[in-house]
């Protein structure tokens, strides 16, 4: 699953800790920047990662 985010959403995203599940696209809270397979508390899946990380994977896409 990939995300997009306005500049200013991703920048008070990562400043409030939050991830995103790749498996539900459920939003974490409280996950490290580069958190990898963290356990979704609405799926289950461990598919949770921070949104530096999920930036560099290519699962972001910053919109204007």
């Amino acid at each position: 699953m990939n995300f997009t985010m306005t500049e200013r959403d991703y920048r008070n995203a990562s400043d409030d800790s939050e991830g995103r599940c790749v498996e539900c696209g459920a939003d974490a809270f409280g996950v490290e920047p580069d958190a990898c397979n963290y356990d979704c508390e609405a799926c289950g899946a461990a598919e949770v990662f921070g949104l530096e990380e999920l930036l560099m994977m290519g699962k972001i896409t910053i919109a204007s």
